[in-house]
């Protein structure tokens, strides 16, 4: 019997992001990847001038070549470190952004059913749309997914600029490992809802099974800003 204030899944069915995208800044068009590659061949045309001089750039003299080697080299040394720094410092403020609001979540004491199925449908709605919120991971809802979901994290750690991001990506994971326990391990979720956190309030609902409880959005938190792995996720889950 489901207790009054509260609704719970009767398939394991509860992904849509629930505003568009607005991330100005995603991991691959900000890689420092390609700058360290162009900074090696700026490096390598040098020193394969210098060793074969009549088979690369025969006719530009050989201090031309270098020069230009090396200030190539610097300057995109130069951009790729500073990539790497961005980077490092953006995930960083992700991971505090995503404990933040993780923090900020109060399951309530009680409140109306109605608050409840809200969330219910809200995390059937990030379900529904897995395909795109997480289409680079090719979400199936297998076990072998969340291993692939936790290898993207870092980059979709990138995309968090702001609050409202960190609860979207953190209501994303959280909902996906949920659906995913449900579908292999036969938990159910059970819906509740915290009204002071508005479209984000199904952050509160927890998977249930024979007696156990669990809060997959708190296991997404670990995840995503504590430095959990993932083996620890799964033997928590199975």
């Amino acid at each position: 019997m489901v207790p009054k204030f509260y609704y719970a899944s009767k398939t394991g069915m509860p992904p849509a992001r629930l505003t568009g995208k607005t991330q100005t800044m995603t991991a691959k068009t900000y890689s420092p990847a390609p700058f360290f590659l162009l900074c090696a061949i700026f490096g390598g045309t040098g020193f394969l001038n210098g060793r074969y001089p009549g088979f690369f750039f025969p006719a530009v003299p050989l201090g031309w070549v270098w020069g230009i080697s090396v200030l190539g080299g610097l300057l995109c040394g130069g951009e790729a470190l500073r990539r790497w720094a961005v980077r490092l410092k953006r995930l960083a403020n992700a991971r505090a952004l995503v404990r933040k609001v993780g923090e900020e979540r109060r399951p309530p004491e009680g409140g109306l059913e109605s608050e409840a199925a809200n969330a219910g449908r809200l995390i059937s709605r990030l379900t529904r749309n897995a395909e795109e919120d997480l289409r680079e991971i090719g979400p199936d809802f297998s076990v072998a997914s969340l291993r692939r979901l936790y290898r993207y994290l870092p980059d979709l750690l990138f995309e968090i600029g702001n609050e409202e991001e960190a609860r979207i990506r953190l209501g994303i994971v959280g909902t996906y490992v949920g659906e995913t326990a449900c579908r292999n391990f036969k938990w159910r979720w059970f819906f509740k809802a915290d009204p002071a956190l508005r479209q984000f309030n199904y952050m509160v609902s927890v998977i249930q099974r024979q007696g156990r409880e669990t809060d997959p959005y708190a296991l997404a938190q670990g995840l995503m800003a504590a430095g959990r792995n993932i083996g620890g996720v799964l033997k928590e889950i199975q």
